[in-house]
């Protein structure tokens, strides 16, 4: 079931973010739309999460391929245990990096198109931000974004969710296009009608 934050404006309920208003457009014209909805305490704060987000996810462009970081890691350490007990450690490395390369063309052909989406960009950068659980899945351990849910989370644990997140997108993506915090969060701001 899907999540959905809605504004009450004079022209009638609007969603509160891009990522809501892509939800909504999915919905045939029409169609009946049943929920049990809540006043939020502080919506201009959840826009401006979900408005910095935005701004994160229009400056983020994947990199690295389909091998994702985790898994080169894994490679990498492997590669350079094995290194150090070989007499040609620079071979072992070499190979290392054409296995990497061997399963990026592996996956382009099985994948030759992945889309970017921004619930999955919401998901890795709450994870990067550190608000994570560990979950077991059939192909292991993985790191699942907490919930930011209104119904399980009010102002006081979402603002250091708000902060952490913040320093996640700067670090990886903001600060790469931006001279400071602030102009980053003035931009996050003006995209979000916030200024």
């Amino acid at each position: 079931m899907a999540e959905l934050a809605l504004i009450r404006t004079t022209h009638g309920l609007v969603p509160a973010t891009e990522a809501d208003r892509e939800l909504v457009q999915k919905w045939k014209a029409g169609q009946v739309i049943h929920g049990k909805f809540a006043r939020m305490r502080n919506a201009r704060f959840h826009r401006k999460f979900f408005s910095m987000l935005d701004l994160a996810f229009e400056y983020w462009e994947p990199v690295g391929g389909l091998v994702p970081r985790q898994e080169k890691r894994g490679i990498v350490g492997l590669a350079k245990f094995l290194a150090s007990y070989s007499q040609n450690p620079e071979a072992v490395r070499r190979a290392a990096d054409a296995y990497i390369t061997q399963l990026e063309v592996e996956r382009a052909e099985q994948f030759p198109a992945v889309d970017k989406s921004r619930e999955a960009f919401r998901e890795w950068v709450t994870v990067e931000a550190g608000h994570f659980v560990l979950v077991h899945t059939p192909a292991g351990i993985r790191k699942e974004a907490k919930s930011i849910s209104w119904a399980n989370m009010d102002d006081t644990a979402f603002e250091p969710l708000y902060r952490d997140v913040f320093n996640a997108c700067w670090r990886l993506v903001l600060s790469a296009h931006f001279e400071t915090e602030a102009d980053a969060m003035a931009a996050a701001e003006h995209m979000g009608s916030f200024a």
